[in-house]
């Protein structure tokens, strides 16, 4: 088994059927993350699907590429889990590949990576003040609504537990590795609850957020998603003040 490779700043993309956003994502982060960090990877973590000849092209103009890519659907959680085993660095983080958090405004990429000195995770939020969001309403209430749930139920005092916009230090991802279970969507609210437990420090930052798959939320969607994240909070209360 080849070792880990290794630097500062770890930052992922996780990917599955993103074609139509990949290229750019991932010409922007280069762009911008030079003034934030001089040593980082950029990790194509592609879940399912395959994006190898857009990754090919991309490595012709950055070296710092490295990617990932399984053919069996994994989920996001383990997805994640199994690129950060072979990636060693001190800040880990990942933003939806489809932009939806824009990265140059309200100085959010620069708050997720700086503030990783101060605190073991950041994570964007679309519901705190000065954050601007704009998605369907109906999406919109399940959400805050979801959010209030969690918050109630865990104690975490966050107010937006599924944005795919995290960073992590490399204390807290070696936890999670061991302690986060879920495989689906509902990792992003997993680790923010786990890490809350085991006493890391986490802070929410504003974001501009903009729905970027569909200014509609199909009902079947919706509903699966309340089942995924409702089965995730079942057993994750179990594991957290029964067991």
């Amino acid at each position: 088994m080849s070792r880990p490779q290794k630097s500062q700043l770890i930052i992922t993309l996780p990917v599955y059927r993103d074609v139509a956003f990949l290229e750019k994502t991932a010409d922007a982060l280069q762009e911008i993350t030079p003034s934030i960090s001089k040593d980082f990877i950029l990790l194509i973590a592609e879940d399912g699907s395959n994006s190898s000849e857009i990754v090919e092209r991309l490595r012709t103009k950055y070296p710092n590429i490295i990617y990932f890519q399984n053919d069996r659907r994994l989920g996001r959680g383990k997805a994640l889990r199994e690129a950060w085993k072979k990636v060693r660095g001190n800040i880990y983080a990942y933003i939806d590949v489809d932009q939806a958090t824009d990265v140059t405004r309200l100085n959010a990429y620069a708050n997720l990576i700086n503030l990783q000195g101060d605190f073991d995770l950041v994570t964007g939020s679309r519901y705190i003040a000065a954050s601007v969001t704009a998605r369907p309403w109906l999406r919109r209430t399940a959400s805050i609504a979801y959010n209030w749930w969690v918050r109630m139920m865990f104690r975490t005092g966050v107010h937006d537990h599924q944005c795919g916009f995290k960073s992590f230090s490399r204390e807290l991802v070696e936890r999670l590795a061991i302690e986060a279970k879920s495989d689906s969507w509902f990792w992003d609210t997993e680790v923010i609850v786990l890490a809350r437990k085991l006493g890391f420090k986490v802070k929410e930052i504003p974001i501009y957020w903009t729905e970027k798959k569909g200014r509609r939320t199909p009902v079947k969607r919706l509903l699966k998603d309340i089942w995924l994240h409702g089965i995730g909070m079942l057993g994750l209360f179990y594991r957290i003040w029964l067991c």
